[in-house]
């Protein structure tokens, strides 16, 4: 049971650590999973023990939903090829490698090998994206990971479910393990997409609180029903917020947007820090599991384990050709390609869904203890510990020493697209005079604005000294005139002349003014 004591620990852990991280530039999940095993270890502080379910059914869909609804449907499908390859491909090759490993190394039976080989098939969803895009990673590798990411759970989650059942049985059917994939797949897909129709279809008809709350069950009504049905709850989940996605432009007023992209901002944070500080706390759990306590032994085979994973990812990348075809296939300004699959092949992270699949393993299968339960838990978290860690404080130096970070690169398609916009808008204006459906004089305040931020643009992207410190002076001024604006709000509020919620509408627009700055 979750008490009031280790709530306030939790969110105290969370804010220090993530201080920590944007202090250092450590990308935040390898410092918070390092902190939750500090804290794990610590005497005096309590540490819980991970329920699966927790993870499957309470932190997963949510996230795996963001994910999806933040990715761009046009670009998944336009690197389909290399997503289904890895998300399929590389974890049925990792599901086998990881069980030869686990039977000459770690002496495990060929059915629990390959349990152990499902768990840690998957990469992470969460850390993937939190780790790649903040150290400037080029946008399709970081397509190419996340859409991995978000369907391999599938595949993995399948290979779990006939492994454990084969520990119990003592066989195993090909047919029936593809047969099963499939339906998981079709049956999990349809379920996510009509959900996310349904929620879609009710939305406009709610208040924009019960419109928020909506867009929060979606993922739930997605997964419960299809974990239910035995389809993939994981592939519901993200299909739901793929459709989500495509129609949120369509569907959803520019306040309702504003409203639920900052509440999911705040939700997914929240999430993730809380599942990458609970799995650091569950060290000592795992290690008290183990007849024999924290031995030499157990960190060679971890060590044998992890670098099977990496070894597979990266000869993947390297020799599979159609991967290497489709990286050649792609779009002009893709980084040299050797590079490329050698930081895909690096981000190896393992997270959350391989520790709840590893603690969901059963006790026991027809009345018998599960063998090596607990040697299988500790490798699998062993793995989630190193491959979060490793990758995640080398990628930046990796990439940069590769020369495949693209911030200034971003920072100019940015303000391409910006003038782009901002031409549209132009063109708009002069538009609406000529035809006389605006004075002369709105058409000269619109028109002076939109011109102002498009020659501020074009300073920044010419270097224009002199441009560039009269816009610097100009943002200054403006910043100072909404501070100027802010004390007489806060003078208003004192005064108690203005309901409070008209001047908490002021001070949202100040809010939004002064976002348009930065």
């Amino acid at each position: 049971m979750i008490d009031a004591s280790l709530v306030i620990a939790l969110l105290a852990a969370i804010s220090l650590l993530a201080g920590v991280a944007t202090r250092t530039g450590i990308p935040y999940p390898v410092v918070l999973v390092l902190g939750g095993l500090a804290m794990g270890l610590a005497p005096g502080i309590p540490s819980p023990e991970m329920n699966p379910d927790l993870v499957l059914v309470l932190f997963l869909p949510p996230l795996l939903y963001s994910s999806a609804f933040r990715s761009s449907v046009g670009e998944l499908r336009a690197n389909a090829g290399p997503i289904l390859l890895l998300a399929i491909g590389l974890v049925l090759a990792t599901v086998g490698g990881v069980a030869v490993v686990g039977v000459l190394v770690a002496g495990l039976p060929w059915a629990v090998a390959f349990t152990l080989g499902a768990v840690l098939g998957p990469t992470d969803p969460v850390s993937a994206s939190a780790i790649l895009q903040r150290l400037g990673a080029p946008a399709r590798i970081v397509t190419i990971l996340e859409g991995e990411s978000l369907v391999n759970d599938g595949t993995a989650i399948t290979a779990f479910t006939i492994a454990v059942a084969a520990v119990g049985t003592g066989s195993f059917s090909p047919l029936d393990a593809v047969g099963k994939l499939v339906f998981e797949v079709v049956a999990g897909s349809a379920i996510g997409l009509l959900a996310a129709w349904l929620a879609s279809r009710v939305r406009p008809r709610l208040d924009p609180n019960a419109e928020l709350a909506l867009t929060l069950l979606t993922p739930f009504i997605a997964y419960i029903p299809a974990d239910e049905l035995g389809a993939s709850g994981v592939l519901a989940a993200v299909a739901a917020g793929l459709y989500a996605a495509t129609q949120e432009t369509q569907s959803a007023s520019p306040d309702s947007r504003l409203r639920i992209r900052s509440f999911w901002d705040v939700l997914v944070f929240l999430l993730n820090a809380l599942l990458f500080i609970l799995v650091g706390e569950q060290l000592p759990h795992i290690v008290n599991g183990i007849g024999g306590g924290f031995t030499a032994t157990l960190v060679g085979q971890a060590l044998a384990v992890v670098a099977a994973i990496f070894a597979l990812r990266l000869f993947w990348m390297f020799a599979v050709s159609p991967v290497t075809r489709a990286l050649r296939r792609g779009r002009t300004g893709t980084p040299a390609q050797p590079a490329a699959r050698f930081v895909l092949g690096w981000s190896a992270m393992r997270g959350g869904v391989t520790l709840a699949l590893a603690l969901a393993i059963p006790l026991q299968v027809n009345r018998h203890a599960f063998p090596h339960r607990s040697l299988v838990i500790f490798l699998a978290y062993a793995a989630v510990l190193i491959t979060l860690a490793v990758p995640g404080l080398t990628l930046g130096p990796l990439i940069h020493r590769l020369g495949l970070q693209q911030g200034a690169a971003r920072q100019r398609q940015l303000a391409e697209a910006q003038a782009t916009i901002l031409h549209a808008a132009l063109e708009e204006i002069e538009s609406l005079a000529s035809d006389d459906r605006i004075s002369e004089y709105a058409a000269r305040r619109l028109g002076a604005s939109y011109q102002d931020r498009l020659e501020r643009l074009d300073a920044s992207r010419d270097g224009d000294g002199g441009r560039t410190a009269a816009s610097g002076d100009l943002r200054a001024a403006q910043r100072a005139v909404i501070g100027a604006q802010r004390q007489r709000l806060s003078e208003l509020r004192r005064e108690h002349r203005y309901p409070a919620e008209m001047l908490r509408e002021l001070e949202r627009d100040l809010d939004l003014e002064e976002a348009r700055l930065h």
